[in-house]
């Protein structure tokens, strides 16, 4: 009776194991580096004011050591973006947000995911 139970407790964590079950349930892929040209646009936003109607652009404050840091950009994860527009709208006294599906929204958060942050 004994041996049935570890048996099955052993067949069980295999299956669970191969189906991927092992995994804990934030694992993710990770996303796909985008184009360089959608990088390269975000890089000419974060350092203009001119594309995001900013009256400071976001590298006035960003650079040297106070880049933006890849920790905080994957705590951040699905929060970016509302992040990216308190601080245009904030700090850098822009005069809207950006809509979070925008082209402008998503080159600013590639560049800062796979080029910006150290």
């Amino acid at each position: 009776m004994k041996k049935n139970r570890i048996l099955y407790l052993i067949v069980i964590c295999a299956v669970g194991f191969l189906s991927g079950m092992g995994r804990p349930s934030f694992a993710q892929e990770p996303a796909a580096r985008p184009e360089d040209s959608v990088i390269a646009q975000g890089r000419e936003l974060f350092n203009s004011k001119e594309g995001l109607g900013v009256k400071y652009a976001c590298i006035s404050c960003h650079k040297g050591d106070k880049v933006i840091k890849k920790s905080m950009v994957a705590k951040l994860g699905d929060k970016l973006p509302s992040s990216i527009n308190k601080y245009i709208t904030g700090k850098a006294k822009g005069e809207k947000a950006l809509e979070a599906d925008s082209a402008e929204m998503e080159a600013l958060m590639a560049y800062i995911r796979y080029e910006h942050a150290k």
